[in-house]
């Protein structure tokens, strides 16, 4: 996606310099309108397989088809307004464009990277899990939180400290009943949690 869209600045930059002219097609219209269709119909199929199983390749895979309908689009508008004598327009758009897909292209590329060098729980899931913990009065305090990436997701190793009066059974009670709780987060496929007494 970043090389395309280094790609697609030299073709813009190119258009606005040499005011590169397009040549008026019905057929090109009619094109254009099919593929958007087909990229949307194929954005909200492959969206909604990212949002059921969280994987990047699939959601890399729908934004693909989302840049793909809004080059389209405005693929689209270049081609209208060339119509009307107006060509500096496809210039202007082509830029557009391609900073929307090298910013789609580098968001991508960062989560890819996190998962390969084993980057930890970001600090929106940190606060999450500290929140959940927050509802258990009989946890004093968290001493430390780690994680491992586990394919797309992350397991959570917690240390939490109880009233050392507390019985063994209780005490892990409480530890499975937030681990239930840490595991229904999005990005977390496991929690284990180790007890100390104060």
């Amino acid at each position: 996606m970043i090389v395309i869209s280094v790609k697609l600045l030299i073709d813009a930059i190119n258009s606005l310099i040499f005011s590169n002219q397009i040549d008026f097609s019905i057929y090109l219209v009619i094109v254009c309108i099919i593929t958007i269709f087909i990229k949307i119909l194929l954005f909200i199929y492959t969206n909604k397989l990212n949002k059921k199983y969280n994987n990047i390749l699939l959601k890399a895979n729908s934004k693909d088809h989302f840049n793909d309908c809004i080059v389209t689009t405005f693929t689209l508008i270049s081609i209208l307004f060339a119509n009307l004598g107006i060509y500096w327009i496809d210039g202007l758009v082509g830029l557009g464009i391609a900073a929307w897909i090298c910013y789609s292209g580098i968001k991508i590329f960062i989560e890819s990277y996190n998962v390969l060098m084993d980057i930890s729980i970001d600090e929106k899931t940190k606060d999450s899990i500290l929140n959940l913990v927050n509802n258990y009065e009989e946890i004093k305090n968290v001493e430390n939180i780690y994680s491992t990436p586990s394919g797309y997701k992350y397991v959570v190793i917690l240390t939490i400290c109880v009233d050392g009066n507390m019985s063994t059974f209780d005490s892990h009670n409480l530890a499975d009943s937030l681990e239930q709780d840490i595991k229904k987060l999005d990005n977390v496929s496991d929690a284990i949690i180790h007890v100390n007494p104060v």
